[in-house]
C-alpha cells in the first residue's frame, strides 16, 4: 500500500509522469474578477462619502459596517473556492493510464481513468493570443471506450502533453488490457 497516494487508486508499481492543472492564467483571470468585486467596498465607502455623508453617523453607520462585513467574509469564502477548485482539477499521467479529477463543487468530484492501451488519438490544441503566447490550450484523447474523449482544457504546453501521452502509449505492452 502507498503511504501518500497523489490520487484514489494508485497503484504501488505506476509511476507518475506528470501532474497537470490549468495553466496560471486561468486561475489569475478568475483572481481579477474576484478583485473587481473586492473593489465594491471601497467603491461604496468613497460614494457614501460623497453623495450621503448623513449615512456615516449613528445607527446606519453600523448596519453598513455589518453589511460590508459579511460580504467580506462572502468574498474570502469566494476566493478559497477559486482555489480550491483550481488546485484539485488535476489530471495524472503514469505509466499505465490517465487519471482526469474533475472538482464541480466543494463537495462534488469525479475521477474518470483511461488505460493507455485504449487511447486511439491524441491532439493538442492551443487557440488564441493568450493560449498561443503563454503556451497552453487543450489536450484530447480520443478513446473507443464508453467515454470517448477526455479533454484536458487550459492545460500548459498542450504540445509536450501530447508527445508524452503517445511516448507513453508506444512503451505499453500491446498484449495487456
Amino acid at each position: 500500500m502507498i503511504h501518500n497516494p497523489l490520487f484514489p487508486g494508485q497503484q504501488e508499481n505506476e509511476k507518475i509522469y506528470m501532474v497537470l492543472r490549468p495553466h496560471w492564467f486561468i486561475f489569475f483571470l478568475k483572481f481579477l474578477a474576484w478583485v473587481l468585486f473586492a473593489a465594491i467596498p471601497f467603491i461604496i465607502d468613497w460614494f457614501i462619502n460623497q453623495f450621503a455623508p448623513g449615512l456615516n453617523n449613528a445607527p446606519y453607520v453600523g448596519y453598513i459596517d455589518l453589511l460590508k462585513d459579511i460580504y467580506m467574509m462572502f468574498l474570502m469564502l469566494g476566493l478559497f473556492i477559486l482555489w480550491i477548485m483550481y488546485y484539485l482539477n488535476m489530471q495524472i499521467i503514469t505509466n499505465e493510464r490517465i487519471v482526469d479529477v474533475t472538482q464541480k463543487s466543494l463537495l462534488h468530484h469525479t475521477i474518470s481513468e483511461l488505460h493507455l492501451t485504449n487511447i486511439e488519438d491524441v491532439t493538442a490544441e492551443v487557440k488564441g493570443v493568450f493560449g498561443t503566447f503563454l503556451n497552453y490550450g487543450s489536450v484530447y484523447v480520443q478513446t473507443a471506450a464508453e467515454t470517448e474523449r477526455f479533454v484536458f482544457d487550459n492545460v500548459p504546453n498542450p504540445a509536450a502533453v501530447e508527445k508524452m501521452i503517445l511516448d507513453l502509449y508506444e512503451k505499453v505492452p500491446k498484449g495487456n488490457d
